[in-house]
């Protein structure tokens, strides 16, 4: 009886050491997913922010869970799951300016995310999304993530150019939607400009900078601008 009492003491500890993190943001969590969702997905906490994320939401945005099975913690906002970026020091802020995020199953979005809908933009995850550490994604039309997208570290993605650019009082620079296929990967410091669209099962290098769609599916494309330098890839 007493060596059951101190295999379960040491199961208690064990799990607390591993999920210490998630445990202490529990609070703000319940907090905000009272203040974002609807009462019957609320109830059951599917987002939990670190306590270094801060969250901006204003009238008329919207956050949407788009799934069948809604449970706790299933989508992760802010948190490290690496030893080289830690959430106090890369803090996160996610600002929603009347446009739209939605998520479509888990996600985890890493410590140091910086996330910026402007009016009437959206932002899709699909399921099993996944970004290693800060990432910065500005959306005035549309970003879609397919399923089974990872993105590394240092991240830029943006739907347009920031400043608009008239030539003979015609806009020449329009926002275009961004897409990340089915199982794309992103590699470190890489940049994904308007317009572009990640193929299916492809790999961007670290350092690339994307401009454009027509690329084909399992390749690896590097450079800058990113060119095709390898075909038939798959990976895992």
């Amino acid at each position: 009886m007493e060596k059951n009492k101190k295999t379960d003491i040491l199961k208690i500890i064990y799990f607390i050491r591993l999920n210490w993190k998630y445990l202490i943001s529990i609070p703000r969590s319940i907090y905000l997913n009272f203040r974002l969702l609807p009462l019957n997905q609320a109830i059951k906490v599917p987002i939990f922010f670190s306590n270094y994320t801060r969250v901006r939401i204003c009238r008329n945005s919207r956050l949407i869970i788009n799934s069948h099975e809604i449970h706790a913690g299933m989508i992760k906002i802010g948190y490290t799951h690496c030893d080289f970026f830690l959430a106090r020091d890369y803090k996160s802020n996610i600002h929603l300016e009347a446009g739209i995020i939605l998520f479509n199953g888990y996600a985890n979005i890493g410590a140091g995310c910086r996330i910026s809908i402007k009016q009437n933009a959206k932002i899709e995850f699909g399921e099993q999304f996944w970004s290693t550490g800060p990432i910065l994604i500005i959306a005035r039309k549309s970003v879609l993530f397919e399923n089974n997208c990872v993105l590394s570290w240092n991240i830029t993605i943006m739907d347009h150019d920031a400043h608009d650019i008239y030539v003979d009082n015609t806009l020449i620079n329009k926002s275009k939607p961004v897409v990340f296929k089915n199982h794309c990967w992103v590699g470190c410091n890489s940049t994904i400009l308007k317009g572009a669209i990640i193929p299916r099962d492809g790999i961007i290098a670290a350092n690339s900078v994307i401009t454009r769609e027509h690329h084909m599916s399992n390749t690896i494309i590097a450079g800058a601008p990113g060119k095709e330098i390898c075909k038939n890839v798959c990976w895992k």
